[in-house]
């Protein structure tokens, strides 16, 4: 009798088998997508260097806090101008990368840009420089040289490295002096006035967040219910 059964057991447990790796392989797909705001997507893997950057200095910090740095000192604002001002950003970026094919350290720099009206000699830190720049000037490798036109969001910056002065034991009082010679639709005032009345416009405009996100969202931004 067991004999005659044994066949059957098998054949369910193999069609149960098949049943669950055709389950598996019809499963969603993980979410990529941290952010939909107005129709601009982004990705977690957007984020993915700015918190790597950020875990470099902060180690202590949480992800979230990090996440939210990114989102809202970087790749919300600078989507938003990506989309507003095109031609105009298309026109700096041609300025910058015509500097930079003229100088190729931080002293051409400083001469190279004496006619620039958007420019300033500082000390920065981690925690002060813009967070583009920042990544840029703080790699020990970057000391004299110049940067690619680098992407912020009221335009383009084009850095110079003097000299980095690391700190003993605290990172976060390591200091770069540095050149930052600007190419901008707007002043940092003009523009912080301009991304303040794009957080009125869009505050309900958010359509997708990451259920694991949620609490990393910008305090201005309404998440929208889960579906």
């Amino acid at each position: 009798m067991n004999a005659r059964h044994r066949p059957a057991g098998l054949a369910a447990a193999t069609a149960a088998a098949l049943g669950l790796a055709v389950a598996c392989s019809r499963a969603a797909p993980a979410e990529h997508r941290l952010l939909v705001l107005d129709g601009i997507e982004i990705t977690l893997a957007d984020v993915e260097p700015y918190v790597a950057f950020f875990d470099s200095w902060l180690p202590e910090g949480g992800r979230k806090s990090k996440v939210l740095r990114a989102l809202d000192d970087l790749l919300i604002p600078l989507r938003l101008a990506q989309r507003a001002y095109p031609a105009e950003r298309a026109q700096l970026r041609a300025r910058a990368e015509a500097l930079c094919s003229v100088a190729t350290n931080a002293y051409e720099l400083e001469q190279q840009s004496q006619q620039v009206k958007d420019k300033r000699r500082s000390n920065l830190t981690r925690s002060t420089a813009l967070l583009p720049v920042a990544m840029h000037v703080f790699d020990p490798s970057r000391v004299g040289a110049v940067s690619p036109p680098l992407e912020l969001p009221h335009g383009w910056f084009v850095v110079g490295v003097f000299d980095l002065q690391p700190s003993p034991g605290l990172v976060m009082a390591d200091y770069v002096d540095a050149l930052q010679v600007g190419f901008v639709t707007h002043t940092s005032p003009q523009f912080m006035a301009w991304y303040l009345e794009q957080q009125q416009q869009l505050a309900d405009k958010a359509t997708f967040v990451h259920p694991d996100y949620e609490h990393a969202m910008p305090s201005w931004l309404r998440v929208p219910p889960r579906k």
